[in-house]
């Protein structure tokens, strides 16, 4: 159950292909930009990094968690009192995960949120799905939370927001790498996603050249309350806790009137549908049946 309020930050800038020292110090700037107008989170797009060029490129410029990426951002997390969601490629065990690192106002790694749901666009790229939805709790002088994130093309899949509400999420945080924010069906479902959940979402997208920016924040009614152009941009929101917790008590969306038992069918691999060549993870149940 969240309390209070709390100022969220999100850096919307071009990740340049394969621009990596460049990113990272766009990106620290930024970030230091977004903490000085007060944001306590602050989160950057997806794989911003490196600018998501996938393959052997990506795997070239791709990291450990914890590594370089996440040691410098976890001091400059440190040093500016923050909480700080990294974007960047992930190595892991030979492979290359879409990942969200999750650093503390100390500077230390609480977690990473690894893409689950490759498209069929994504999977040239070779990337390696993830396999879990974690939250985390989020404590400030005036307010805490629970948030979680779910990495671009997650979002189109509705279980991947039902699975982090279950959880008790307030927030969930969108890293984006596309041009869809300004398409009405896409900035619907984003709308959707909030309503039905009774949850706020926080969408920061790359700005141009690499994408068209329209970084957004959505309450838990489904208003979007704040939004960026397609440049370079900060976008700041508060979230107002104590109203949500008020509003999901008069609810009958999110946790109000499931029937779980009956939805059995939602999670039976058998004739679900996967790309060609997809890279799931080992524990994938689809692998296994």
């Amino acid at each position: 159950m969240g309390r209070g309020r709390i100022r969220l930050g999100g850096v919307q800038f071009a990740g340049l292909e394969c621009e990596k020292a460049r990113n990272l110090d766009a990106g620290e700037g930024l970030i230091r930009q977004a903490a000085a107008a007060g944001a306590q989170i602050v989160m950057t797009p997806e794989v911003v990094a490196t600018g998501f060029v996938g393959g052997d490129e990506e795997r070239a410029m791709a990291e450990s968690i914890p590594g370089p990426a996440t040691e410098r951002f976890g001091a400059l997390a440190r040093e500016l009192g923050i909480y700080l969601m990294l974007g960047l490629s992930e190595l892991r065990d030979g492979e290359i995960c879409n990942a969200m690192a999750v650093l503390d106002p100390a500077g230390v790694l609480m977690g990473v949120m690894r893409k689950v749901h490759i498209n069929k666009h994504e999977v040239p790229g070779r990337w390696r799905n993830g396999s879990t939805f974690p939250v985390w709790e989020f404590k400030t002088d005036t307010g805490a939370m629970t948030a979680g994130i779910m990495i671009c093309y997650d979002r189109e899949v509705p279980e991947s927001a039902r699975l982090l509400m279950l959880q008790g999420t307030d927030v969930i945080f969108n890293p984006l790498a596309c041009g869809c924010p300004t398409d009405d069906i896409h900035r619907c479902l984003l709308r959707t996603r909030a309503f039905e959940n009774e949850v706020y979402v926080f969408m920061v997208n790359h700005a141009a050249p690499r994408q068209n920016g329209h970084s957004f924040f959505v309450d838990f009614e489904g208003n979007i309350v704040s939004e960026l152009g397609e440049d370079e941009g900060i976008l700041l929101a508060e979230v107002d806790l104590d109203r949500l917790e008020e509003y999901r008590a008069q609810g009958i969306y999110g946790r109000h009137h499931r029937r779980p038992e009956l939805y059995g069918p939602l999670a039976d691999p058998a004739g679900q549908i996967h790309p060609e060549g997809v890279n799931l993870p080992p524990e994938s149940a689809w692998q296994r049946a």
